[in-house]
């Protein structure tokens, strides 16, 4: 087990493409699930009244839709939609919504479309399916690519990339393809982490500071001048953009080093020891690459024109 844990980190780190970052957050995922309490993959949005990470993510869940202004849309494309929990959570509190999930893993997307089967994802992530009016008409499943999706031109009018755009490669072609599919003034939503210096973008450069996101982002790094960039030239305009790093890393690492030993306890029930210490140290050096300015957190809207 130790060789190939090894092995998945360094070829992600070294290729840098999907299939590989799939590979991890498949192989890690029940790690996430120890460590936050359910199946939600995003690093969470931290505010006083919040105590663990589940309740950060299902807070970040929540932020994403307003921002995305999802109580006025129909269609939305969930790219990268992971586990659909989110999704989950959108179509229960905006009752005109539909969601496509788009993602390259098929392990994800059975895994989801078998707990919502079963009304399982109540029991992590507090929600109580049986409350969602005709949920199998409003959520739908798809193994694709982020850069070649299966939808026609002009179809949806949200195009939703929920802390999974980092890992696309390359991101100009799923920013083109999204200008495709959306309707016109359709609204393209993404929440990721970046890059704060356009001259650490070099690959490799500086990756050992990363923290755990030298793993759970060992594909490309953006900065928001870059995405900006590539958002124009193909006729997208930036509508908006927040930075809301210091509600993410900083208290995200805190929690973690505060309940370590609860946490050590669980994780290495089913995982080796060393991974927990790497996990540790990660989550330090993540604190500190935010602290020191080298990252941020990002919630960007951009509109079709």
């Amino acid at each position: 087990m130790l060789r190939s844990i090894l092995g998945l980190i360094i070829l992600s780190i070294i290729r840098r493409n999907e299939h590989d970052i799939v590979n991890v957050y498949d192989t890690f995922s029940n790690l996430m699930r120890i460590a936050t309490g359910g199946k939600l993959l995003n690093f969470g949005y931290w505010t006083k009244d919040i105590t663990n990470p589940l309740q950060a993510q299902i807070q970040l869940t929540k932020l994403f839709g307003v921002y995305g202004s999802f109580d006025t849309a129909q269609t939305i494309l969930d790219v990268g939609s992971g586990f659909s929990i989110p999704a989950l959570h959108w179509i229960h509190s905006y009752s005109n919504l539909k969601i496509y999930c788009l993602n390259i893993s098929l392990k994800q997307l059975k895994s989801a479309n078998s707990d919502i089967l079963r009304n399982q994802p109540s029991e992590s992530v507090n929600l109580n399916l049986n409350s969602i009016p005709n949920i199998y008409n409003r959520i739908f499943h798809i193994n694709s690519t982020s850069t070649s999706m299966p939808f026609r031109n002009e179809s949806v009018e949200r195009i939703a990339a929920f802390e999974s755009a980092q890992h696309f490669k390359p991101m100009a072609q799923f920013i083109h393809e999204s200008n495709r599919i959306l309707k016109n003034s359709g609204q393209l939503i993404m929440a990721m982490p970046v890059m704060t210096n356009d001259s650490d973008l070099m690959p490799f450069s500086k990756s050992y500071n990363l923290g755990i996101l030298a793993v759970t982002w060992a594909s490309e790094h953006y900065s928001v001048r870059m995405l900006e960039s590539l958002l124009l030239k193909d006729g997208f305009e930036l509508s908006k953009v927040e930075y809301i790093g210091e509600n993410i890393y900083g208290p995200l690492a805190e929690f973690y080093i505060q309940n370590r030993d609860k946490l050590r306890s669980e994780i290495t029930k089913e995982y080796p020891k060393f991974l927990e210490i790497i996990l540790y140290k990660s989550m330090v050096k993540m604190k500190v690459a935010f602290d020191r300015n080298f990252i941020d957190y990002v919630l960007i809207k951009a509109i079709k024109r």
